[in-house]
């Protein structure tokens, strides 16, 4: 242990003395002697990515290995730096300058002794120093200081055993200064490279802008990948096959209400006529889905790579405003269902009802103007079709005005529930009333809480878009140290379970008003007489009821309005046409909750008036009976 101590005190003396003897103090470090390097050509810049071939003073001498598997090393350095460097724009100043300064200490320029040693220039410590000046940033690579790495004035290589001896055997190389280079290469300009999956646009190019769909992240020219890699493949995976499957379904069940409320029927009620605008609303934000899995969702929404569709692609244009029309109509006519309702129960007159057909298309094609003249529409960074992208356009034409409908509609709904819950309250204990509510409240919960649900994500999406922002160094930091190209990296966003639920509530309208409106008695009903009366099944129908001894009146006019009476005496089945002029079926929860309400009021009002008069042989006329029982919806 003395020994080695000793040595090292006698080994630092002498250093000493002969960085004295060769004037050290002046500038100098040391390097070593690698005897496998020589001085050859620079091997180019690799994958058509431009790198240093530019940058380097004299990339004819390049201080290389034999094989130059050293500059294939170096190369993947630089591509690495180059990447951080692109994000540190607007941080620093002078980065191209910092690129050259790279290349030099990647790449070395070279000098050739006599003794047939090459010996490499290392970069000057002044160039080190300009760098982290500009860009303090790059103070956690690079150490200045280490005179052996950046000399104030060049480098000492110890040739003694090679028969140099001058200085004391040490040969002095001078440091690599870029800097005139760098102002006599004005054209070459600094080198952005995206890490994987981000893409390199020119944003300055109008081919290029973000109005054509492309979403850069500032200050750089890297565009995000389309869709935006808010989940993992697997995940967009499943949202696709829930948006393809529930669309198909819902377009379905929506034509099926159309051809059973909107054609079929031969009483075109307001009830009727409600469902059948409304599912034809639904069947136009399906069609949405249906062109766009049709298409493909990779080449509808992303129609080239790191590009989202936009309003000018023609199918992007089309499904969009199929959407949008089909998505406020919808909340129109669900508003006007609910006004109906309780205008049935309060018993009051409303407009003729072409009025208000004309009025919520009118509003819906006014709604639709508005984004289609804005040039709105486009699939968005995360999305499953085409729709309004603009904040301004989508809260003014579709937030704003629809939440006032739906406002409007839910009082409507809760009017009407309290209505008949206070009478059949006050009529008696039985709970057989309060079942027929189960048909218009699953309408509201599902329906209408489906749109409210849409609200709520919507702005508490917006509101946390600054925390989304704020969360985009940290994936590009992920992008960088990333060994597999970025496909462990995922921007913040929304939780896949609210997103998921977002795009599959929008997708269940058309489900929901089948299961509400199109599995009723009177659907049931319109399509039993429509194929009975028709010409092509009417004998086959016949014959299978005769063969079960079954036979089965319908009168003209019955289609989907007045309910019949169902008599089985032995062998026969007789249905007859009520003669009451009712258009209420009994099976209809809509139409009960009128007509129970109506009936449970009178029942009240006779009471009252027995009571007072205490006559039990006086009898109360019901004068509204015949009126109401004429109510439909």
């Amino acid at each position: 242990m003395k020994f080695k101590l000793l040595f090292y005190i006698i080994l630092n003396f002498l250093i000493k003395n002969i960085k004295s003897d060769i004037n050290l103090n002046n500038g100098y470090g040391f390097g070593l002697v690698e005897e496998n390097s020589k001085c050859l050509s620079f091997i180019g810049d690799i994958n058509n990515q431009p790198l240093c071939f530019n940058k380097l003073i004299d990339n004819k001498l390049i201080y290389s290995t034999y094989n130059k598997t050293n500059q294939i090393q170096a190369l993947k350095i630089v591509e690495q730096s180059f990447k951080q460097l692109t994000f540190l724009q607007g941080k620093c100043l002078n980065l191209n300058y910092a690129q050259f300064g790279i290349c030099e200490i990647y790449f070395p320029s070279c000098v050739e002794t006599t003794y047939e040693i090459s010996l490499p220039k290392r970069l000057c410590k002044s160039v080190c120093d300009k760098m982290v000046n500009d860009c303090p940033f790059l103070s956690s690579s690079l150490n200045c200081s280490d005179s052996n790495k950046f000399p104030p004035i060049g480098t000492l290589y110890n040739l003694t055993k090679y028969g140099y001896t001058d200085n004391n055997g040490f040969y002095k190389v001078e440091c690599s200064d870029p800097t005139n280079f760098y102002l006599n290469s004005p054209n070459d300009q600094f080198i952005e490279i995206c890490p994987s999956p981000l893409l390199l646009r020119n944003h300055s190019n109008s081919e290029y802008k973000e109005d054509k769909g492309y979403t850069y992240l500032s200050p750089t020219n890297c565009v995000f990948s389309c869709p935006q890699p808010f989940y993992k493949k697997n995940k967009w995976d499943q949202m696709f096959k829930m948006s393809k499957v529930l669309s198909t379904i819902s377009f379905v069940c929506s034509i099926y209400n159309i051809l059973t409320f909107g054609i079929l029927s031969k009483i075109k009620s307001k009830y009727n006529l409600c469902i059948t605008f409304f599912s034809i609303s639904t069947v136009l934000m399906s069609l949405m889905d249906i062109v766009t899995y049709g298409i493909g969702y990779q080449e509808m929404l992303c129609p080239e790579p790191g590009r989202n569709a936009i309003q000018s692609d023609a199918a992007c244009g089309v499904t969009g405003a199929f959407f949008h029309i089909g998505i406020t109509t919808g909340v129109l006519w669900w508003t006007t269902m609910s006004i109906c309702l309780y205008s049935e129960v309060k018993r009051f007159q409303m407009i003729s009802f072409r009025y208000i057909i004309l009025f919520n298309s009118i509003v819906s094609l006014i709604i639709l103007i508005i984004p289609l003249s804005g040039q709105a529409f486009m699939s968005g960074t995360g999305s499953l079709g085409c729709w309004i992208r603009k904040t301004w356009y989508v809260n003014g034409s579709f937030w704003i005005p629809c939440g006032i409908a739906l406002f409007i509609g839910a009082i409507c709904i809760v009017l009407v529930i309290y209505e008949i819950f206070k009478i059949s309250k006050n009529l008696s204990k039985d709970n057989k009333t309060l079942m027929f509510q189960i048909r218009p409240f699953l309408c509201v919960l599902l329906v209408g809480g489906s749109f409210l649900y849409l609200f709520i994500f919507n702005f508490n999406n917006e509101r946390n878009l600054d925390k989304y922002k704020a969360s985009i160094p940290n994936y590009i930091q992920c992008l960088l140290s990333s060994s597999v190209n970025g496909q462990d990296c995922l921007t913040d966003g929304p939780g896949f379970g609210a997103y998921f639920s977002f795009y599959f509530f929008t997708r269940l309208f058309g489900i929901t008003s089948f299961c509400i409106y199109g599995t009723s008695k009177i659907a049931r009903d319109i399509w039993f007489e429509s194929a009975y009366n028709h010409p092509f099944f009417h004998s086959y129908i016949v014959k299978c009821l005769s063969l079960l001894g079954i036979s089965k009146h319908f009168s003209s006019n019955s289609s989907g309005s007045n309910p019949k009476n169902f008599n089985r005496n032995g062998s026969n089945f007789n249905m007859k046409q009520n003669k009451q002029k009712s258009t209420i079926d009994q099976n209809d929860s809509i139409s009960v909750f009128v007509s129970t309400k109506q009936d449970i009021e009178q029942e009240i009002e006779n009471n009252v008036v027995t009571k007072e008069n205490d006559s039990p042989n006086e009898s109360i006329e019901n004068t509204t009976s015949s009126k109401d029982s004429n109510a439909s919806f």
